[in-house]
């Protein structure tokens, strides 16, 4: 059975941000020989306070999209493979050998769906009462997108996605296909 990869995500998360934290309190560390010790042979060591503010809030922002970038991939390969898993259903068709042929077609396809298309089909079956979850699903994956595809600033997206949100509504999907898992007739 498929298990939720997110809240690894979001652990790896908030260490990121915790480290950023502890990077900003040494920049601002009074003792000249404790700063010194805490800052060695990093990037910042030799910066004056005001650049490696900047340089670690320039840092704080790209590490969020990129982890809204991962979380998506992440996200993506559970829906993968729980396809894959509830289309084992097929191997129970008659004869074996046409339910094999079958299903092994089928677990090649959906590594080429796209993903929007996922979104709907779960949005007009398991999500029908949920349809603004897909649509946030769908705002992230367009952010995604952005991210992915060089960050074109003619074509940004309509909202700035923050990783906290996008782990909130992925992990309300994932949560929700673990409560209906595949059928077990067929393992």
């Amino acid at each position: 059975m498929n298990s939720n990869p997110l809240p690894q995500m979001l652990l790896v998360y908030k260490v990121t941000r915790d480290s950023f934290r502890i990077a900003e309190r040494a920049i601002q560390t009074k003792d000249p020989k404790a700063m010194q010790r805490l800052l060695q042979r990093t990037v910042v060591e030799n910066q004056n306070i005001t650049d490696a503010k900047s340089m670690i809030q320039k840092s704080i922002k790209e590490s969020d999209t990129l982890f809204v970038l991962n979380m998506w991939a992440t996200f993506e390969r559970f829906l993968r493979d729980d396809l894959q898993m509830r289309g084992r259903l097929l191997l129970g068709n008659q004869p074996p050998a046409l339910g094999h042929s079958i299903y092994k077609h089928f677990e090649k396809e959906v590594e080429f769906w796209k993903p929007v298309e996922i979104l709907d089909f779960l949005k007009d079956s398991l999500f029908q009462s949920q349809t603004a979850l897909i649509g946030q699903a769908k705002q992230i994956l367009a952010y995604r997108d952005w991210v992915a595809h060089g960050k074109n600033p003619k074509n940004p997206p309509s909202t700035d996605m923050k990783p906290l949100a996008a782990y909130n509504t992925l992990n309300k999907i994932v949560e929700t296909l673990l409560c209906y898992p595949p059928s077990s007739a067929l393992k």
